[in-house]
């Protein structure tokens, strides 16, 4: 009678185990694939260009800066023109992994730009949803 009370434990151990994985595995994957779902949504696009004039930004509004740029030519040709790019709290300036500010940009510096959204089809061509700046120079 003991032993059988034991095989039933064994059994009913093994059987809630294999079910616990088998239904943790779904519930994984199934969150890997929403995952996949919110990257493919947040698009981003990526151009370089040549920095024309760094202007002041209005910070009531989330804006701390307005980098006016010049496409280069190795760009698509949508990207090869006039840009301005509104610089927010959330805009991250880097040159060769490290955070730089604002203030480390001038004008020539060739910069890297990635953005999500829509671009306002004006002149120049307005970026307000810039996710990354990257200053390409070899040199500060």
């Amino acid at each position: 009678m003991k032993f059988k009370h034991i095989l039933i434990s064994i059994i009913l151990i093994v059987v809630v185990g294999v079910l616990g994985y088998f239904i943790g595995a779904k519930v994984a994957y199934d969150r890997y694939e929403r995952a996949l779902d919110l990257v493919a949504e947040r698009e981003t696009q990526t151009f370089y260009g040549t920095v024309i004039d760094l202007l002041p930004g209005n910070p009531e509004v989330g804006v701390y800066g307005i980098l006016h740029v010049k496409g280069l030519e190795v760009n698509d040709i949508n990207y090869r023109g006039e840009f301005t790019c509104n610089i927010a709290d959330k805009t991250k300036l880097t040159w060769r992994g490290t955070d730089i500010s604002l203030n480390d940009l001038n004008t020539g510096d060739r910069v890297s730009i990635t953005y999500e959204g829509l671009v306002k089809e004006i002149h120049p061509a307005q970026i307000d949803d810039v996710i990354k700046i990257q200053l390409l120079e070899d040199e500060k």
